[in-house]
């Protein structure tokens, strides 16, 4: 089997990290897998196949390829705008995310349905359509019935070597006496990070680091400035693989409004982390429970309640959410779910 993907670029974020974590396993049971990428970024992941950056406008030899997979709208389009030309290969596209919610909170609800109907117009042109969770499939079905199917996305940790000065940041914050609660993500409004900021005045032996950059970075930073507390809220800049510093924290946050999966918060429970998450319907689909603390949506009660409950359980929840992680979650489960979703689609 021949397979190609295509991606907006090679950046270290949520749907590129799941083909990185796909590809790691699927390079060696399959003849061929490619990648094709559009933009250049200052860091980008190392993948371990052939990449190659095209233009837009540029068509790759389709044909040769079994499969061609396409992640993110960027990427569909690309595959939409050259499907007359795609005779013998198979195009599929996985969506990430409720597509509707985010773009709602991103901008409003008019241009989220004006976008969501316009991804659901170019997915009805492919051949299959993969969602990240029941939830996500239960939501596209009745727009796209026949063609879609759930695969959970997959995790691997790798040993990545750490930075002293960033590790001797975040033991100087434990030495001070507070524990320690950490998110990492492209930051958004939609990631929710706000709400920890918000309760944390009332925990006055808790302190926040937030890893990542993103469009929502100086609207926390104002909010820590009014709150004034920047003595226990940290700002770490984008990191390489920054699970590899989950082992210095005593709790992970996930307080996202939505999501397609929660791929930090597998990272976090394959490095047996106790986690607190919003609860929201995918969230509830990866974990119960017992293996991970739910809070509701903008409710400070709820929140303060969930963080001091799961740094009490920090052991016993960490290693739940590692077994249920390792047991469905792991990168190797996921690239068996796709090789046998190719090749139904191959024998159709």
């Amino acid at each position: 089997m021949k397979i190609a993907f295509i991606l907006p670029s090679l950046i270290n974020k949520g749907p590129v990290i799941a083909v990185n974590n796909l590809i790691k396993f699927l390079d060696s049971k399959v003849e061929v897998v490619d990648v094709y990428y559009f933009d250049e970024v200052k860091t980008p992941l190392p993948f371990k196949c052939s990449v190659r950056k095209i233009e837009k406008n540029e068509p790759i030899d389709f044909n040769n390829y079994d499969i061609i997979h396409s992640h993110t709208l960027r990427a569909d389009l690309y595959l939409f705008k050259f499907r007359n030309k795609i005779f013998s290969s198979k195009i599929v596209s996985t969506i990430h995310q409720d597509t509707f919610t985010c773009f709602k909170i991103r901008y409003n609800i008019i241009v989220a349905f004006l976008l969501t109907s316009f991804w659901i117009r170019l997915h009805k042109s492919f051949d299959g359509v993969i969602t990240i969770s029941n939830d996500l499939e239960r939501r596209y079905k009745r727009f796209l019935p026949k063609k879609i199917t759930t695969i959970y996305n997959g995790c691997s940790i790798d040993n990545y070597q750490i930075s002293d000065s960033l590790k001797t940041s975040i033991l100087n914050i434990k030495e001070r006496g507070f524990k320690v609660l950490c998110s990492y993500a492209t930051i958004t409004k939609g990631k929710g990070l706000s709400q920890i900021i918000e309760v944390l005045e009332q925990l006055d032996d808790f302190a926040y680091i937030i890893i990542g950059e993103g469009p929502y970075l100086n609207e926390l930073k104002k909010l820590v400035d009014k709150l004034i507390l920047n003595n226990r809220v940290f700002f770490f800049p984008y990191i390489p693989a920054p699970y590899s510093y989950l082992r210095f924290i005593d709790v992970y946050m996930m307080p996202s409004y939505s999501e397609g999966f929660g791929l930090a918060m597998v990272e976090a429970a394959l490095e047996e982390k106790s986690i607190v998450c919003s609860s929201i319907p995918s969230f509830h689909e990866l974990f119960s429970g017992e293996e991970v603390t739910f809070f509701n949506l903008n409710d400070s009660r709820s929140l303060i309640q969930a963080i001091k409950l799961a740094f009490i359980e920090k052991t016993s929840k960490g290693k739940r959410a590692h077994s249920k992680a390792k047991l469905v979650f792991t990168s190797e489960i996921m690239a068996e779910g796709h090789i046998e979703y190719y090749k139904s689609l191959l024998n159709k």
